[in-house]
């Protein structure tokens, strides 16, 4: 298991689709994780710490798990690649004892920014196929890559 963090939220110029880039913390891999246009404007304003004048969904739900006793949040895993889809676990202690919530990662990565948690992806996620290593790909391509996701003309939402 590896420790990633959020690179950016980029919108898909072809597609019009929102994609949440997570970096694992070596800079090795990226994991491009299609998500809706609600889960990138929560994701952007906690990274841009933008308060809303009332409390949104996840912070919502933030405030509900710091005010219930004996219960914390752990961590998020993206642990699983299903048919072209990640799919992510929440980790909760309850009373001692550790539970795993399954959900979106989008909504796991929400909740870990605000609750200032880990987010880790198993190993398995990290294959070829799954993410990007940018080990593995030539120097032009990574090049390319740095620029479409470094570069503040192109990215949509950065970190």
């Amino acid at each position: 298991m590896i420790e990633t963090s959020v690179k950016c939220v980029i919108k898909e110029p072809l597609s019009a689709r929102y994609v949440l880039v997570l970096e694992t913390l070596c800079g090795h891999y990226l994991i491009p994780v299609y998500i809706g246009a609600f889960e990138a404007e929560s994701i952007y304003c906690i990274l841009n710490k933008i308060k809303s004048p009332r409390p949104m969904t996840y912070d919502f739900i933030s405030g509900i798990i710091d005010f219930i006793d004996d219960v914390n949040l752990d961590r998020v895993v993206v642990d699983r690649y299903e048919d072209g889809i990640y799919k992510a676990s929440v980790y909760v202690n309850c009373n001692k004892v550790e539970k795993q919530i399954d959900c979106r990662p989008s909504d796991a990565v929400s909740i870990a920014l605000r609750m200032d948690l880990p987010v880790f992806v198993e190993d398995s996620v990290l294959e070829p196929g799954k993410c990007v290593d940018r080990t593995c790909i030539p120097a032009l391509d990574n090049s390319t890559l740095s620029t479409l996701i470094d570069d503040s003309e192109t990215i949509f939402w950065q970190s």
